[in-house]
């Protein structure tokens, strides 16, 4: 709300940035997972004739989680794996300089969840080569 009277219009993404702005682009992006859906449930909200009836949050994929895990579950997939690539078997302290990643098995894109069982950690290299495809 503050955003929208300072500006005197609907805040632009990259206004989240700057003040008066409070809190950043993060945690819109993972409550609604996207802006627009961020924006549409603001304004429905807004028009609302009781404030204090909480409206649902509706994700458009149908997914239950996020698409990006937090640091406790990245660091907690990582120390299942070892701290290896589960395709290669690369390490960062036999090679250093080797990037690792957190992927998902089945991919968030065709109904994947951002759940331990359903990440595993690959090298960038490995990671680079998979797609969205089973």
């Amino acid at each position: 709300m503050r955003l929208w009277e300072h500006y005197g219009r609907q805040p632009r993404f990259r206004e989240l940035a700057c003040p008066p702005s409070a809190i950043s682009s993060g945690p819109y992006q993972r409550r609604f997972q996207s802006w627009m859906n961020a924006l549409e449930q603001f304004v429905a909200y807004a028009n609302a004739q009781d404030a204090r009836i909480p409206i649902p949050v509706e994700t458009a994929s149908g997914h239950r989680t996020g698409r990006d895990p937090s640091l406790r579950l990245r660091f907690g997939v990582m120390k299942r794996d070892n701290f290896c690539c589960r395709a290669c078997g690369a390490s960062p302290a036999l090679q250093p300089g080797l990037t690792l990643h957190v992927d998902h098995v089945k991919a968030w894109s065709v109904g994947g969840e951002t759940v331990e069982e359903n990440l595993q950690t690959l090298c960038e290299a490995c990671n680079q080569g998979k797609s969205n495809v089973l």
